[in-house]
């Protein structure tokens, strides 16, 4: 890979986790970012209170102090305004690709691959990122699955898997996020109907 490649792919990446950045904090929560980036991208942390169980924001308390108005954050549900909140926290490994161009120009290929293909327990997620630059605008398609998820579509038992990171598939992805591949062994269509889009996945509490 040449110097421009590498940089233009290091750009891409920022682009999608800043996408992803802003889709999750519209969706509230909390964004941090490891100062040194070792497996583990993002930190997303929510507020949730058990007693309402549901997640919440903390109750600020207005009140006099003497001749003045103070206002304090307290740790409490801003709902029931009793409970104290627990700290909902998701681990994100986050890859982003633009893919190629292929003879339809509403299709492109991507070289997919999870670089977590083991089961890290409820709270660590991958999410993939597929870029499609019209020129007039960057559209990104986001694929939300926990890491036990990748037995759906890829066989963890293979053993290049113990020797390198870089096992890859092909995914062949419509303008409109339509993951199209077929496949005897897989239903790719879980990428559908399940993953795409699937910020509720992260919201395990509420299930």
């Amino acid at each position: 890979m040449t110097e421009i490649e590498e940089k233009k792919k290091l750009v891409i990446g920022l682009y999608g986790e800043m996408r992803l950045s802003m889709m999750l904090h519209d969706l509230g929560w909390q964004v941090h970012r490891a100062y040194i980036d070792e497996g583990i991208d993002f930190v997303a942390t929510r507020y949730w209170c058990e007693k309402c169980e549901k997640y919440s924001n903390q109750f600020i308390r207005n009140s006099n102090y003497g001749d003045k108005k103070a206002k304090c954050v307290t740790n409490l549900c801003e709902t029931c305004k009793e409970t104290k909140l627990s700290v909902i926290s998701r681990y994100l490994q986050v890859k982003t690709s633009e893919g190629i161009a292929s003879n339809d120009s509403r299709i492109r290929k991507f070289s997919f691959h999870p670089k977590i293909r083991y089961d890290m327990g409820n709270e660590m997620f991958y999410i993939w990122i597929a870029v499609f630059d019209d020129n007039a605008e960057k559209r990104c398609h986001f694929y939300i699955f926990n890491t036990k998820d990748v037995k759906y579509f890829d066989d963890i038992s293979l053993d290049t898997y113990q020797v390198t990171d870089n096992q890859k598939t092909t995914l062949i992805i419509r303008d409109d996020g339509a993951v199209l591949n077929q496949s005897r062994k897989y239903n790719y269509e879980i990428f559908n109907k399940r993953f795409y889009n699937d910020w509720g996945s992260l919201e395990l509490e509420l299930k």
